[in-house]
């Protein structure tokens, strides 16, 4: 697969780095500043045996479909294969945007990217595999304070986009900001438990490596407001996330961190609950600023 590198020199003279795989799901392969990379490279073998680790997207769904199309050969999908041995019905978690080649243009600092329903995947039209008709876009532009990304989804039934990026986890860590006082377990709405914040009981402030699979919203300093940050620390290097949608409701984020693994994952989605969309055209805006203690 042909890689596409952007490349731009941060506001303090040090280089950065972006790396994506546009014929393999638009996949962000590697983020750097510097010698810190900020992808875990461990997740290598997720993405070559299911399209999953590194920096994969989301969309047009979130994890697993309710109803499921089939009117296609499996075996198109070597992966579908495996998936299916260990019990999973789902061939294409998180949605058909990671598993296919996007159309693309790019320049030094910029990559401009797009898939739509009627594009073809070895002569099936990509709307048969996601069940549903779409357009889908993806902007990249290095920036010297970061990484910024611009996607978006236009459908035939309501959609989410989001980013599942794995980020290397080499020891302790801390995420951080400010989110409404419930969480979402899998389908379920809890209380945030005090254990979890600082300060406030709005400030989340969850520690490292706890296990973690739970979605937040972010709370709003005003009722437009439409503009939400938090933070990564770790042990070797910090991530500042800033993020909007279009709507100010339809939006929120998901930590992830399985047990024993060297990767978390925090996912900005265009939907307050992604398992069931409601908006069938959203746009994503997320900016990512590594900070290094050495930088």
């Amino acid at each position: 697969m042909d890689k596409v590198l952007l490349k731009n020199i941060s506001s303090k003279g040090v280089p950065l780095e972006a790396t994506f795989l546009p014929d393999g799901g638009m996949n962000l392969i590697s983020y750097r500043l510097g010698e810190i990379e900020v992808i875990d490279q461990n997740t290598r073998p997720l993405y070559k045996e299911r399209m999953a680790g590194l920096g994969a997207l989301i969309g047009p769904h979130f994890h697993h479909r309710q109803k499921i199309s089939k009117g296609f050969d499996p075996s198109l999908f070597p992966h579908i294969a495996r998936v299916k041995a260990q019990g999973k019905e789902e061939p294409f978690s998180h949605g058909i945007a990671r598993y296919v080649p996007w159309k693309y243009v790019s320049s030094e600092t910029q990559i401009k990217a797009h898939l739509h329903g009627s594009d073809l995947y070895k002569g099936v039209p990509l709307s048969v595999f996601e069940g549903q008709d779409f357009k889908m876009s993806y902007e990249a532009r290095l920036l010297e304070s970061g990484l910024f990304i611009e996607y978006k989804v236009e459908s035939e039934h309501p959609s989410v986009v989001g980013l599942h990026y794995y980020y290397a986890l080499p020891g302790k860590g801390v995420v951080q900001g400010e989110v409404e006082p419930t969480y979402r377990d899998q389908k379920e709405w809890k209380p945030l438990p005090q254990e979890w914040t600082k300060e406030k009981p709005t400030h989340l402030h969850f520690t490292l490596p706890q296990e973690a699979d739970f979605g937040f919203i972010p709370a709003k300093k005003t009722p437009n407001d439409h503009d939400y940050k938090w933070i990564l620390d770790t042990d070797t290097y910090s991530l500042h996330f800033d993020f909007n949608t279009a709507s100010n409701r339809e939006i929120s984020w998901q930590l992830f961190h399985p047990q024993n693994t060297t990767y978390v994952c925090i996912e900005p989605l265009s939907a307050h609950f992604p398992p069931e969309p409601q908006l069938s055209r959203s746009t994503l805006e997320v900016k990512i600023e590594i900070f290094s203690p050495l930088h």
